[in-house]
């Protein structure tokens, strides 16, 4: 056993296994729970191109192309959706999500070059796939419309400083100007796309290449007029209130930098205290890696004499544009987003830049160890991403089995609640419904029975009622993506279907070789959160639908429940 491990056919085959198999895992996740529903902005998107086919103007479509949405112009995600209605005949969604999982695969790639470029070996990849491919990014990974712009601008942004730094190591212009092209791509993907430009000009300045630094700045000055030419401030934020208090600003700046550790799952009161602790390293960190790079660890005597020093300093530069972009963003979105809590900003949404930012120290620390111990820090950086690999799949396992039970009823109000599914013109064609376990269950729920099975507590607040389902150590086989419990409630005019949050036995469940093994979770109970302001005003009868194992089975609750609809002002937009 020893000389086979010691062996390097063993060695190669053991590191591509450590670095696949969290994407294998990964990929395995996304394609159980993805599905093919419309979620807020995705309905955006769908009648962008809607509209893009209806018009036979260029012009026109043009426009729809790069018209506002929110404070974003969002190109990419549109023309992304209509390439793939001409190729599917409608807008796949799943496929949506697939271009974002592309743009993870593509960030990879380029650490990976970096890692090469340092004289690293390839099991030093391994802890950057655990770290990017996890699930607590689940937000992002199961919208179709967020996908694509939150992954997609990232690799977008990585990919043009990339080329734009080393293109400096070639005769050849090419990678140059398709930086620049790549910098009008991700202006037009994201609201964030912007600050490219501005990392690009100093990055041609940091490196002296005046001529460049002209094309560069001539060629952006275009794509921003391009960007902010009628721009509208978003609608939905002006009415909020501007934050000012520079503590509170910098209490959610280190948050979202330190976004990436969450220990809710475990102590829900400490989430914010560790995010901001790892937050303040981070933003230290990157001071101190901007400071070496920029004014300590290079000088003209060894850039112009050694290659060696040539290489690292544009490697590091690399980072460092990396760092900035993400640094960036982070004050972005404490400044766009503060006024609604600093909750928001621990949200799963905003997780990738502060995973990114604890890639890139890794990246440094990897160089900087001596060889003498790189074995000890490769063992325990790969151990340590395992670890937390594992623990972001168990802490968010019940998140992403919610959103997609969320996206099957949200369709079910479409097509049954509110009956506003689409039923004619090119949208039935952009819109086509994803099959659900419901679809042969309507004629059974036209039906409510009395029973006393079903245990049912009743808690009403003023905006929201919660229902909950006692179950006390029952064991729920959740091998199917649908598997779960679903509250129903039914009155004489309307029927409404709710997913349900799962609280198990205590987290040790989740440890269980049951679950871990068969996916069978032991659960004390089901709770459905039920607001207010999206439930037409009646009495209603309670129910729900247990689904596991393939079957479907409906439990109905003497119980009623008189709800009165809250009117919720409808958020303005400019789409």
């Amino acid at each position: 056993m020893l000389k086979l491990w010691q062996t390097q056919s063993f060695k190669s085959i053991l590191t591509f296994c450590l670095i696949l198999f969290p994407i294998f895992i990964f990929w395995s996740i996304f394609n159980k729970y993805a599905v093919n529903i419309p979620h807020w902005d995705d309905f955006a998107v769908r009648n962008s191109v809607a509209q893009l086919l209806e018009t036979g103007s260029f012009i026109e479509k043009l426009k729809i192309l790069f018209a506002q949405h929110n404070e974003h112009r969002i190109f990419i995600t549109r023309i992304s959706a209509l390439f793939i209605y001409l190729i599917e005949g409608t807008i796949n969604l799943k496929s949506l999500m697939f271009l974002g999982f592309c743009s993870l695969i593509g960030i990879t790639v380029l650490f990976y070059k970096i890692l090469k470029k340092y004289n690293l070996s390839l099991v030093y990849l391994a802890p950057i796939t655990f770290l990017v491919f996890n699930n607590s990014l689940y937000e992002n990974t199961f919208w179709g419309m967020a996908s694509i712009q939150n992954f997609g601008v990232i690799f977008l942004a990585f990919l043009c400083f990339y080329w734009l730094i080393f293109s400096i190591e070639t005769s050849s212009k090419k990678y140059f100007y398709w930086s620049i092209f790549i910098c009008f791509l991700g202006i037009f993907t994201s609201s964030n796309g912007i600050v490219i430009p501005i990392v690009g000009c100093l990055i041609l300045l940091f490196q002296q290449r005046i001529k460049g630094f002209l094309v560069w700045f001539s060629t952006s000055l275009v794509f921003l007029f391009i960007f902010f030419f009628d721009f509208k401030r978003n609608p939905d934020n002006i009415a909020k209130t501007t934050i000012t208090d520079i503590n509170i600003l910098a209490k959610g700046l280190f948050a979202t930098l330190g976004n990436s550790i969450d220990i809710s799952f475990i102590s829900p009161e400490k989430h914010l205290d560790f995010s901001m602790a790892l937050g303040v390293f981070l933003g230290l960190f990157i001071v101190l890696f901007s400071f070496q790079t920029i004014f300590k660890k290079y000088n003209s005597k060894d850039i112009y004499t050694s290659s060696d020093f040539i290489n690292q300093k544009n490697i590091d530069l690399f980072l460092l544009a990396c760092l900035v972009f993400l640094g960036i963003t982070c004050a972005g979105i404490v400044f766009a987003r503060m006024s609604y809590g600093i909750g928001t900003l621990l949200t799963s949404k905003y997780k990738i830049y502060s995973l990114l930012i604890l890639v890139i120290f890794y990246l440094v620390a990897a160089k900087s160890f001596s060889k003498k111990n790189n074995f000890k820090f490769i063992i325990v950086s790969i151990l340590a991403s395992i670890c937390f690999n594992i623990y972001s799949y168990l802490a968010d396992y019940q998140n992403i089995r919610y959103l997609n039970q969320e996206r099957i009823c949200d369709q079910f109000k479409q097509q049954y609640s509110d009956k506003s599914f689409p039923n004619g013109g090119i949208i039935t064609e952009l819109q086509v419904p994803e099959k659900a376990f419901y679809d042969d269950l309507i004629n059974k729920l036209a039906e409510t029975k009395d029973s006393t099975q079903l245990k049912i507590i009743i808690t009403e607040k003023e905006s929201n009622v919660l229902i909950e389902a006692r179950k006390n150590n029952f064991k729920t086989d959740l091998s199917s993506s649908e598997a779960g419990l679903y509250i129903i409630l039914k009155s004489s005019n309307n029927s409404y279907l709710f997913p349900t949050h799962i609280i198990p036995a205590g987290n040790k469940a989740y440890l269980s070789s049951d679950f871990l093994m068969n996916n069978r979770l032991k659960i004390d109970n089901f709770v459905a959160e039920i607001s207010k302001f999206y439930i037409n005003s009646g009495k209603y009868s309670i129910g729900n639908i247990l689904v596991e194992n393939n079957s479907k089975t409906i439990t109905w609750s003497s119980q009623t429940i008189d709800i009165q609809t809250i009117n919720k002002e409808k958020p303005q937009q400019n789409w």
